[in-house]
């Protein structure tokens, strides 16, 4: 095996333990809800003017599900401006902006995604199938 060989499996190896880091890969919603009962957050927000955080379930184009926190623009119909993985840190949770999971854990899978919030959004447009994923 040469040193590019090398290189390469280690590379991969890298992203492999990272990506353990990231909760989900979950062959069932249920278990991505569980998460939320181990964050002690309400399901809904305010996350700045006329923006909330929601607990959200994503769907992966690969039907995976990942539990995440999506901000929601409730001015503008429920428009998502942002969404956040969870990672896990010895005995904390962390948000990890979703931008940066597909850069730096070659999430490739998660996009396009599907979502539901936990809770159902007044005036959201958006979620047309809530609670089923939109």
């Amino acid at each position: 095996m040469d040193s590019e060989e090398k290189e390469t499996k280690k590379s991969n190896a890298s992203v492999e333990a990272n990506a353990q880091k990231i909760i989900g890969y979950y062959k069932r919603q249920a278990w991505a809800l569980k998460v939320f009962d181990k964050i002690e957050q309400d399901s809904i927000v305010e996350d700045g003017k006329n923006v909330i955080l929601a607990s959200s379930v994503i769907q992966s184009n690969n039907d995976l599900f990942f539990p995440a926190f999506i901000r929601i623009n409730t001015k503008e119909n429920g428009k998502v401006v942002g969404a956040y993985l969870i990672i896990e840190e010895e005995e904390n949770f962390q948000l990890l902006p979703l931008e940066r999971a597909l850069e730096e854990f070659e999430l490739d899978e998660l996009v396009p995604f599907k979502y539901r919030t936990l809770e159902k959004i007044d005036g959201d447009q958006f979620q047309v199938n809530w609670p089923e994923f939109s």
